[in-house]
């Protein structure tokens, strides 16, 4: 009976150890499910957050540094001291020697000119070589100022490469401009990759200690630029690098190469400022299980803790319910005991439990009870059972019915056309259609779980939502459940659109859920505003125009009689019964006399069905002038083709008529005016084409103004005239009036005409000009005759004192611009007052006209000779390096002189003396300049005449 007792039967102390041990045993295997999951999709996020952090602060920093590379490029291309022609080549290149020293990533820094010759460099190196073919120089002309990687050619072997590696390089070039705007050449750099490896050490410090995190740096096309060994200069097509490509930033798990799946972090390149970028993409990876390292350590601790709580906690409830259960154990003998027979009353038990004390009467209350209704329970069990397999049936059959109709709800909700959205009481996603999906763009494992605030609440609507709710869950009530409404949702990427929603409430016990129906009404909304728009527009259009408007039914009731129709028939259809409308005005023909037969009257057509347009009528209202009108009209019909009416539009050409009248005199009178003057009168439209020509054009060039008119000027005049003075014509056409000379060759020869453009302006806009043209031919030709006059001594042809004075300062300024020096020499006729007192003023004269011409023999074309007054003469002479060059021109003048002059009274022997003044210091003062060399002509002629001096003015 022990034995049995111990086997069959557990008691309630081990018991109760057992049940708590279970449970701690079972809450710690959930706990360690639940922990689990959810923190593998923690660090999953938390770690894919990081490393697209990561990925995205490495391509920051990278354009944030190349933005910095790209701005001093800039700036150094537009440094007076870098590009000017007059900084010594030695003064540039210390300077790009600085600026390589002060950011060494600069490998090469380069200075060319527009032929691609290299004239400074840093360091030297490459001056003189042609990089007219490198990618870098011809790009930077087309405003293409950056390079991407790529290996290094010419400057390979220049550099030092103890490792013997290939060397990398990116480029950025821009053109340099000179003093005169134009593109002088080329400002060239190659920086080394190595500062992108720089810049992702920098970025991953934090992470040098982690292990397995891998960074690679790879071109816009995939190729890898920097990262591992084993992938060094490989295209890689991961799905990472893709969204990358596509603009994206974020993280995903994907299988590499190598088979190992890993959690990889990836950003793209997008420029800074003004730099636009090279799209480079940096992917920031790390192993699966380096990453849910931390998770299994957690999770095995949560076991071994569990385990070790469960026992520990078993054992105290197990030694705590052995003391409990001993007066139970006794009235659990005594139980076996009634229930062998073997006892009728249970003996009294001493317990300091009340429980105890009140089971013990119990029991042996209930012993009778038992005994009395042992038989009734009998047959109490088999009614039981038999109900029991009729509800077992019955709820079959409910759970199989219930299925089918969550199934059918499911196929409806799936097939609706509008979207639906379940919502539970915290404003969670709890179901999602297809339709949603189509919708708002989100996927049905993307929406769920999400709150229904952040995904399709617009930011404007999200408190007044949220506070909506959280009066809900305080009230249990809202005005919105069950309504129809119309409001804004927002789509996943951020758009708005208008929808009507209906909202339903599901309770369900002690919490409940709401079920939306969403209808897009994007299409409709619009369609109601644009026909809205349009009948208030209609309704404008048809008060404001001065075209009458009539519609009548099929009947002949007006339903539409517009303002212009009501001033045109003298007064409102209102006025008069309907029937007697007709009796007010009468119809007559165009010529305003004969009578309109009924069969002729437009509205009487068109209801017919006959398609009426501009059909002169005469109206003539009983209270009122006649009119005279063009009716346009046509029958109206429904959707089923039945006529339901007609309309007819009356346009008042009363005025138009008289003004056609007076604008024909008035144009003829006009046409015979300028047909008659001898200036070209034209105008232009906007698309180039004439639309005006006076007879002038006849008779100038031969071109009948009827055959210019819709012709473009470049048709009428060619090509080439058109591109000489197309600028004028666009600056015209822009708004802004013109006077310009040109050149226009005729039958009778070439004239020179000015000409004259002004434009039309209409509401702030130019929608043609007026151009005038006159022959100033002869106006021209007198003019230039007066300025060679003017500026040209009639004895010598040599140019005089005011001609003198223009070219001495246009040479200073070319000698400033090109950094060359400049010199001036004064001269005069030696004794030239004795030749004139001796021999007569006429051989005088004869004497400075061959003086003039043996000057302008010894000099160079570039240089200029000048008569000021009497016998003084001027000698400009530019592009001088050195002194010696102005002494050698001057000794030749000197020689030039040696053979005697041949005159009238014989032969003679004149001489000249020179002053020379020399200038190379910047800026030059004319007026001291002019001081010297006068100064220096009195020395040579106090030395003796017949000789020069130099006066060097840097001295």
């Amino acid at each position: 009976m022990l034995l049995r007792f111990r086997f069959d039967r557990i008691a309630l102390a081990p018991l109760l150890a057992a049940i708590v041990a279970g449970v701690m045993l079972l809450l710690t295997f959930a706990t360690l499910q639940l922990v689990g999951h959810t923190l593998t999709k923690q660090v999953e996020h938390e770690i894919g957050d990081n490393l697209a952090e990561l990925a995205f602060q490495t391509t920051d920093k990278l354009d944030r540094g190349m933005y910095e590379r790209y701005r001093e490029v800039k700036l150094m291309a537009e440094r007076h001291e870098i590009t000017d022609p007059a900084v010594p080549a030695d003064t540039k290149r210390a300077v790009l020697d600085s600026m390589q020293d002060t950011h060494p990533y600069y490998a090469w820094i380069g200075l060319t000119d527009n032929a691609g010759k290299v004239k400074v460099a840093t360091k030297h190196l490459l001056e003189g070589a042609d990089v007219s073919r490198r990618p870098w120089f011809t790009a930077a002309y087309q405003d293409n100022y950056l390079h991407d990687v790529h290996e290094a050619v010419l400057l390979a072997k220049f550099l030092p490469n103890p490792r013997g590696e290939p060397k990398r390089f990116f480029d950025i070039a821009f053109p340099y401009h000179g003093k005169d705007g134009a593109i002088a050449g080329v400002l060239g750099t190659h920086l080394s990759w190595q500062w992108a490896a720089d810049v992702e050490r920098s970025v991953l410090r934090p992470l040098a200690e982690r292990k397995g995190v891998d960074t690679l740096i790879l071109s816009k096309g995939g190729a890898v630029l920097l990262g591992p060994k084993e992938y060094g200069d490989k295209v890689l097509h991961q799905d990472s690098l893709l969204q990358a490509q596509r603009g994206g930033n974020g993280a995903q798990i994907e299988t590499w190469p190598d088979g190992k799946r890993y959690l990889v972090g990836y950003s793209r390149s997008l420029g800074h400022r003004s730099y636009p970028g090279l799209g480079w993409i940096v992917l920031v990876r790390q192993p699966l299980d380096e990453a849910y390292q931390p998770v299994e350590a957690l999770k095995e601790k949560i076991l071994w803790t569990g385990l070790g709580g469960a026992a520990l906690v078993a054992l105290l409830v197990w030694a705590l319910a052995r003391d409990i259960t001993r007066p139970l154990q006794t009235i659990t003998r005594h139980a076996d005991a009634l229930q062998a027979g073997n006892a009728h009353d249970m003996p009294p038990i001493r317990s300091r439990l009340a429980e105890v004390q009140i089971l013990q009467s119990a029991l042996n209350a209930l012993l009778g009870k038992l005994r009395l209704n042992e038989q009734g329970l009998r047959e109490l069990n088999a009614t039981l059972e038999a109900r029991v397999l009729e509800r077992t049936v019955e709820l079959h059959k409910a759970v199989d019915d219930t299925r089918k109709s969550e199934q059918r709800v499911k196929a409806i909700i799936d097939t609706a056309l509008d979207a639906f959205v379940g919502v539970d009481a915290q404003g969670r996603i709890t179901d999602w259609n297809p339709r949603a999906e189509e919708i708002f763009g989100w996927t049905r494992a993307e929406a769920l779980g999400r709150t229904v605030t952040e995904t399709i609440i617009p930011p404007r609507f999200r408190e007044a939502h949220d506070n909506g709710m959280q009066r809900f869950s305080v009230s249990g009530s809202s005005g919105v459940v069950g309504k129809r409404l119309q409001l804004f949702a927002m789509r996943r990427h951020g758009d708005e659109f208008p929808v009507e929603m209906t909202i339903g409430l599901i309770n369900a016990g002690d919490t409940h859920f709401f079920g939306t129906f969403i209808q897009d009404i994007s299409v409709r909304k619009r369609i109601e505003d644009e026909l809205a728009r349009e009948r208030e527009l209609l309704d404008v259009v048809l008060d404001s125009i001065d075209v009458g408007v009539v519609v009548c039914s099929r009947e002949g009731a007006i339903s539409v009689f517009n303002r212009a129709a009501r001033e045109i028939h003298g007064l409102a259809p209102a006025q008069v019964p309907q029937d007697q409308w007709a009796g007010h005005y009468d119809l007559f023909m165009p010529d305003g006399r004969t009578p309109m037969r009924e069969e002729q009257i437009p509205l009487l057509r068109a209801m017919d069905g006959e398609l009426l347009e501009n059909i002169e009528v005469v109206v003539k209202p009983k209270q009122a002038a006649p009119r005279h009108l063009l009716a346009s009209g046509r029958a109206l019909h429904a959707a089923d083709g039945t006529n339901i009416g007609a309309v007819i539009a009356l346009k008042d050409v009363t005025a138009l008529k008289e003004s056609a009248r007076r604008l024909e005199a008035s144009e003829r009178r006009l046409r015979t005016i300028t047909d008659n003057l001898p200036v070209l009168i034209a105008y232009i439209d906007r698309a180039e084409r004439y639309q005006f020509a006076n007879g002038t054009y006849k008779k100038w060039y031969g071109i009948a103004p009827a055959d210019m008119i819709g012709k473009t000027v470049k048709d009428v005049f060619g090509e080439e005239m058109y591109l000489r003075d197309q600028p004028f014509l666009r600056q015209n056409l822009g708004g802004q009036a013109i006077r310009f000379e040109a050149e226009m060759a005729g039958p009778d020869g070439t004239k020179t005409v000015e000409v004259v453009g002004i434009p039309d302006m209409q509401d702030g806009e130019c929608v043609g000009t007026y151009v005038l043209s006159s022959d100033i031919s002869e106006a021209k030709q007198h003019q230039d005759m007066l300025n060679r006059i003017a500026r040209t001594d009639s004895l010598t042809g040599l140019p005089n004192r005011r001609s003198y004075d223009e070219r001495l300062a246009e040479a200073v300024q070319r000698a400033q611009r090109s950094g060359h020096a400049i010199a001036l020499m004064f001269l005069d006729v030696d004794h030239f007052k004795q030749i004139n007192d001796t021999l007569g003023h006429a051989v005088g004269d004869a004497v400075l006209s061959e003086f003039a011409q043996r000057v302008k023999s010894s000099v160079r074309i570039t240089d200029t000779v000048c008569r000021l007054a009497g016998d003084e003469f001027t000698v400009i002479l530019e592009r001088l390096k050195t002194v010696e060059e102005a002494s050698l021109v001057a000794a030749k003048i000197l020689k030039a002189f040696e053979p005697p002059f041949v005159l009238d009274g014989g032969e003679r022997r004149v001489s000249t003396s020179i002053g020379v003044a020399y200038a190379t210091d910047w800026p030059i003062d004319i007026p001291a300049l002019g001081n010297e060399a006068d100064k220096a002509l009195y020395t040579a002629k106090r030395e003796g005449r017949g000789r020069f001096a130099v006066t060097d003015m840097r001295v």
